[in-house]
């Protein structure tokens, strides 16, 4: 946990998300104190291989209804589309040669926010780890916990994707179609799923890579050199002889066991609230009584 949040710290500092200033300042500007952070740690494995990542989260509180600050995500089947293209339209160029067919890349944006803008006069307390006595911090960019720190972002990978040729989907803004090259991207806010054929997948990857740091998770696909699973949005994808399937991440059920206070040796049923058979005897037995 402690190296996860020395590298946000890293993090805060390469992308000069904040600069230091006053506090005289903030209240000069705003009327009142620096916005209160926190460390919020969470681990993206499991319990035997544990992967923490810690990000420095304002606690901006929302006064108004402002409606100007939505940022939009995509509805799931948006993602389902994608994986049910790529085994219809998307089978390749040779008839019978599924091998040749489009694939599946999984693009996710290392320190998103950090690459927009701050659009808004923010001030936010320094973390303990970069404290300075009499100081706060001054946004330059974008800060996960404050209110339009979504909205930032959207507007950077929009602008980002227009730059290279995609068009931005009328039902969502965050489905997109680049026609020359035949690419479908759904973005689900630092996570991008991109459908194509390989050439144009390597083509969108180098691009990417011009404009924001990211981390290559993997490529399925139907050769038989290709990845065939992926996790995303806590779910797996498989690519089979047969299509795509999609099922829920296996993490889950420890996460609910953990919470319900269940350990390993807990029983399981196949139909929920089935009743002991000694209860049901019982039942019986009071049904005879009375």
């Amino acid at each position: 946990m402690e190296a996860a949040r020395i590298d946000e710290i890293r993090g805060l500092y390469r992308y000069g998300v904040y600069e230091k200033v006053k506090e005289e300042e903030c209240w000069e500007h705003t009327g009142k104190a620096p916005i209160r952070v926190k460390w919020i740690d969470i681990n993206k494995g499991d319990e035997k291989n544990k992967e923490y990542r810690s990000r420095l989260v304002a606690q901006e509180i929302k006064r108004d209804n402002r409606e100007d600050l939505f940022a939009a995500t995509p509805p799931l089947e948006a993602k389902k589309l994608l994986f049910s293209l790529a085994v219809t339209e998307g089978v390749g160029y040779e008839k019978g040669k599924r091998e040749h067919g489009m694939k599946l890349d999984f693009i996710d944006i290392r320190k998103a926010y950090f690459h927009a803008d701050a659009r808004r006069e923010v001030y936010v307390e320094l973390p303990k780890e970069d404290y300075t006595k009499g100081y706060c911090g001054k946004l330059k960019k974008s800060l996960y916990g404050t209110r339009d720190a979504a909205q930032n972002w959207m507007d950077a990978y929009i602008k980002a994707m227009e730059e290279i040729g995609f068009k931005r989907g009328e039902a969502s803004p965050c489905a997109f179609w680049h026609a020359r090259r035949e690419l479908r991207v759904v973005v689900h806010g630092d996570d991008f799923t991109a459908l194509g054929y390989e050439e144009h997948l390597d083509w969108y990857r180098k691009e990417m890579q011009k404009k924001f740091e990211c981390k290559f998770r993997g490529r399925i696909g139907p050769a038989r050199g290709d990845e065939k699973d992926m996790r995303i949005l806590n779910r797996i994808v498989t690519w089979t002889e047969h299509g795509i399937e999609y099922e829920g991440d296996q993490r889950h059920v420890e996460i609910a066991m953990k919470e319900m206070g269940l350990d390993d040796e807990s029983r399981e049923v196949i139909v929920p609230i089935v009743k002991e058979e000694k209860n049901r005897d019982q039942e019986k037995e009071l049904d005879r009584s009375g």
